[in-house]
């Protein structure tokens, strides 16, 4: 499959695109600065551009049969990238979204609840934009899923991964981000949670 992945020069997106590349898919990285992306492959191509720049964006969009989009904490970012998937014909989007933005099928849970307060109120923009990020989403008619994780840590990858919705004694806290970047690149083709926001962990 041809995979446009938005956020491909952090942490996590480094690991996505490679693991993207080892799976044998066509992938097109998009970046601000693209020196930062420490991957070479005869599959691989790299869009330069800014979150502002809708022709780079579209560009990479174009002839892609998913994106994944790791810049959710810039939501007008996000609605550019649905737009440019709108212009284009791309129907299926991944997103990495957080535990600040809930779901109807969320119950009250005390750690979720205090770890949102701590970063309503610590940073009190990020929280905003990624609420924000998860509405465009859901508001679009593209087939859609949001990928909602409290915390990612530089663990191995356990191909152990819990799925559920917070307050149902099923999710944790913690993530790899190795395991993160797999159960993105999944998600492509398994539409198990399509147009859905699934809470996962270790």
């Amino acid at each position: 499959m041809r995979i446009t992945i938005f956020g491909s020069t952090g942490r996590m997106g480094q690991l996505l695109v490679r693991q993207a590349l080892d799976a044998g898919h066509i992938v097109t990285a998009y970046a601000r600065t693209p020196a930062k992306l420490l991957v070479s492959h005869p599959n691989l191509s790299v869009v330069a551009g800014q979150l502002d720049d809708e022709e780079a964006i579209l560009e990479a969009v174009r002839g892609a049969d998913a994106v994944i989009e790791g810049v959710g904490s810039e939501s007008a970012a996000t609605r550019r990238i649905i737009a440019a998937m709108d212009a284009s014909g791309v129907g299926r989007l991944v997103v990495v979204s957080t535990c600040s933005v809930p779901d109807p099928a969320d119950l009250p849970d005390l750690k979720f609840k205090a770890l949102v307060r701590f970063v309503k109120t610590a940073a009190p923009r990020a929280w905003a934009e990624v609420r924000a990020a998860a509405e465009a989403v859901r508001a679009s008619d593209l087939d859609w899923t949001l990928v909602r994780v409290a915390k990612l840590d530089n663990g191995p990858a356990t191909g152990e991964i819990k799925v559920g919705h917070y307050g149902h004694a099923v999710v944790g806290l913690s993530l790899s981000r190795a395991d993160m970047a797999s159960f993105l690149l999944g998600q492509v083709t398994d539409l198990t949670h399509l147009r859905e926001a699934p809470a996962i962990s270790n």
